[in-house]
């Protein structure tokens, strides 16, 4: 069986560079040599080749053709070459949040500005019936532009006809009921109920919080005391970590991350105006942020990527 590695084709995608990897696949920087264009081809790693990983990531472009949206990575073909099953999306120019957050927290504008495009991208999902369940910085690739695009939704489940916010259920559903990230999981997931929309808009918050702190909302290098955290505990106030925080984005982050499901937006188009309501309310500045610096630096990272 061929192994996918930088150089070589699978059907008419040439594999060029790694772009990173996860707990199934990895994701290459490709070429579609039919229509000379970059692509992002993910295939999965050497030990996930048993059929339940091939399954989930068929599901995963399933998943994806159900999708278009500016703010959600688009799928464009989903195949095998020998032996191997190969998923080909759009690339993204740019880099993720989580590597901009390493230069610390984001501007007040940015972070409205990025957030709603999160929120739209989750409503056109939720609208689809798609529910993420994990949302995280390192799923979100921004670029040099300021266009916030979601990634991977290789966890994600597609909620049932008619179904409740606590009946989901998909090709995925053999996934372990904590698939995702617990960092970022909201608190009805973690006492096992299924994901719902507004589990996501938790886990949306959690990246809000991160991007006006420039640390997560809950952290622990123990499992356990980290999920303790979620359940009972309560992060410190943003304004209490960032004091130059607007006081209307921080009421917006903490209803966000209400541990009751019912006390947040139960729409992600609610916390997409919310936030937008915050950039019309901002004057527009012309004066570059450190943030823009750091995309406008991914930019050209990316451009070398691809030439």
């Amino acid at each position: 069986m061929q192994v996918a590695a930088v150089g070589c084709a699978l059907a008419h995608y040439q594999l060029e560079a790694p772009l990173g990897s996860g707990g199934m696949g990895i994701v290459f920087l490709g070429r579609d040599l039919h229509l000379c264009r970059p692509v992002a081809v993910k295939v999965l790693a050497a030990d996930r080749l048993d059929h339940d990983s091939r399954r989930r990531l068929r599901e995963e472009a399933l998943t994806l053709s159900r999708l278009s949206h500016p703010n959600v990575a688009a799928v464009f073909d989903f195949g095998s070459d020998s032996g191997i099953d190969y998923l080909v999306m759009e690339f993204v120019p740019g880099t993720t949040l989580d590597v901009l957050l390493t230069h610390g927290p984001l501007a007040a504008a940015e972070v409205a500005l990025l957030g709603a495009q999160l929120a739209r991208g989750l409503e056109a999902a939720h609208t689809a019936g798609v529910i993420h369940r994990d949302v995280k910085p390192g799923n979100l690739r921004v670029t040099p532009g300021g266009l916030l695009k979601i990634l991977d939704f290789g966890v994600a489940t597609v909620a049932s006809q008619g179904a409740t916010s606590a009946t989901t259920s998909s090709g995925t559903d053999a996934i372990p009921a904590l698939a995702g990230t617990i960092q970022y999981m909201a608190p009805e997931r973690l006492r096992g109920m299924a994901a719902s929309p507004t589990a996501d808009i938790f886990s949306a918050g959690a990246v809000l919080y991160e991007m006006v702190c420039g640390r997560p909302a809950f952290y622990d290098t123990h499992p356990i005391r980290l999920i303790e955290s979620i359940l009972a505990g309560r992060p410190p106030r943003p304004s209490a970590v960032n004091p130059k925080i607007d006081p209307r984005l921080e009421c917006v982050i903490l209803r966000a991350l209400d541990k009751d499901p019912t006390r947040r937006y139960q729409r992600a188009a609610d916390l997409a105006e919310a936030l937008e309501a915050l950039s019309a309310r901002r004057a527009t500045s012309t004066r570059p942020t450190a943030a823009t610096a750091v995309l406008r630096w991914a930019g050209r990272l990316a451009h070398g990527l691809v030439t």
